[in-house]
């Protein structure tokens, strides 16, 4: 057996910091939503679906559409800057309420499991807010918390 020349040892060291360092920087990040993020439809969607880079912990995360009473005119230049600003004082203040199943527009969570990457939100019936927030915190495989939202907007 020969012995590991400096060289060697130091490339099998980087190569090491390089597969640790990969796995250290994978989250679970929104990677897709239907609605989109920004959308504007015609009518209220069945559900809200939320596709996330991995899998979550869905036991111990939090998702939630929120309407978002709001009048935005959505040709306006900065519309999108003012509805995620509204929309973000109102996820500071309902991320970690508890028992607001009433001024929630979704009816809960549904997902494969308690380990997911795809989430469902169903909505209610009968809702007629013109914009709707979509908010998380969630907790991945690898054991670390994202959280984000988006909005979008129903005008028929």
């Amino acid at each position: 057996m020969t012995p590991l020349t400096a060289t060697t040892l130091f490339r099998v060291l980087l190569a090491c910091a390089a597969l640790l360092g990969g796995a250290a920087h994978a989250h679970a990040y929104l990677e897709a939503s239907t609605p989109a993020e920004g959308e504007v439809l015609s009518e209220l969607p069945e559900a809200v679906t939320l596709r996330f880079t991995e899998p979550t912990e869905v036991n111990f995360s939090l998702y939630k559409v929120y309407p978002l009473e709001a009048e935005i005119d959505l040709s306006a230049e900065n519309a999108q800057q003012r509805l995620s600003a509204l929309a973000g004082q109102l996820v500071s203040e309902v991320l970690e309420a508890r028992d607001d199943d009433e001024a929630r527009a979704d009816t809960g969570v549904q997902a494969d499991g308690r380990v997911s990457a795809e989430v469902t939100l169903p909505l209610k019936e009968g809702l007629q807010a013109p914009h709707y927030v979509v908010m998380w915190r969630v907790l991945s495989i690898d054991t670390h918390t994202t959280q984000g939202f988006f909005t979008f907007s129903v005008l028929p």
